[in-house]
């Protein structure tokens, strides 16, 4: 039913192992592992799991280069699910995925937010996920560090063209799965008392370490720029027909 697709940089020697390990041990596991690895300042000598598939990129394209591979799915699941590179889901976590996709169909996401009324640059509300543990399906208005969706829908996303291909596909694929489908972006429940449903179980840890293999973000901008660079993104899908739900709820007052 699911195709799994990690994303293989510069801390792979930290993570991808018990990434493999994580998903072959899921309640419902993947049909598919595929790893896409772009091309990195040192050299990286991958070592393919075996019943996996590794694509190796001579040249990095950042974060879109998964969600282009995960088009290939389409043929063999119905369910595609793209991850970062420091996640570690829970043994449960595609079984909840699966759950809620039943009850409301849409994209499901580890952790997001919602934007607030005014501006872009105003504060969001707190992180839902595994940042911030939530006990029922939330909806939020983007998400990341690990999407699960049906295939077909990446179509959507494609059909929008990218405002930048270094930066915020996050933002740009739940703009374009509301603005061109309807689609909504959940977060699953991640109950306190249960990290087995959990997208991110020990990622907190591999996220935030200070190691001299990582570098974020992984463009050339500062870090300063590349989170302005993304409130920019957020308003121009704005400006392209993105509704956050501050707006849909303020029009549904009306």
């Amino acid at each position: 039913m699911i195709t799994a697709i990690l994303n293989v940089y510069r801390r792979y020697h930290q993570t991808f192992e018990k990434q493999v390990k994580a998903l072959s041990n899921q309640t419902i596991p993947p049909k598919h592992i595929w790893t896409w690895q772009n091309k990195a300042p040192e050299k990286a000598n991958i070592q393919r799991p075996k019943k996996t598939v590794l694509v190796n990129s001579s040249y990095n394209f950042f974060y879109h280069g998964r969600f282009a591979l995960a088009l290939l799915a389409q043929p063999y699941t119905e369910y595609v699910a793209i991850l970062d590179d420091d996640i570690i889901p829970g043994k449960q976590w595609f079984e909840n995925c699966l759950n809620c996709m039943k009850e409301k169909p849409g994209l499901y996401v580890a952790v997001g937010r919602r934007l607030s009324p005014g501006t872009v640059e105003d504060k969001k509300t707190q992180w839902v996920g595994w940042r911030g543990p939530n006990e029922e399906i939330t909806e939020l208005d983007y998400g990341g560090h690990c999407w699960f969706l049906k295939t077909d829908w990446l179509r959507y996303f494609w059909m929008e063209p990218q405002i930048s291909f270094e930066n915020a596909e996050d933002i740009q694929l739940s703009f374009a799965l509301q603005k061109n489908a309807g689609i909504p972006t959940y977060a699953p429940p991640h109950p306190k008392d249960n990290q087995e449903l959990w997208s991110n179980t020990i990622g907190w840890f591999y996220g935030r370490q200070k190691v001299a293999s990582h570098k974020s973000p992984p463009t050339k901008l500062t870090k300063k720029d590349w989170f302005k660079q993304r409130r920019d993104i957020e308003q121009e899908c704005i400006n392209r027909g993105w509704k956050p739900l501050y707006m849909r709820e303020g029009e549904n007052q009306d």
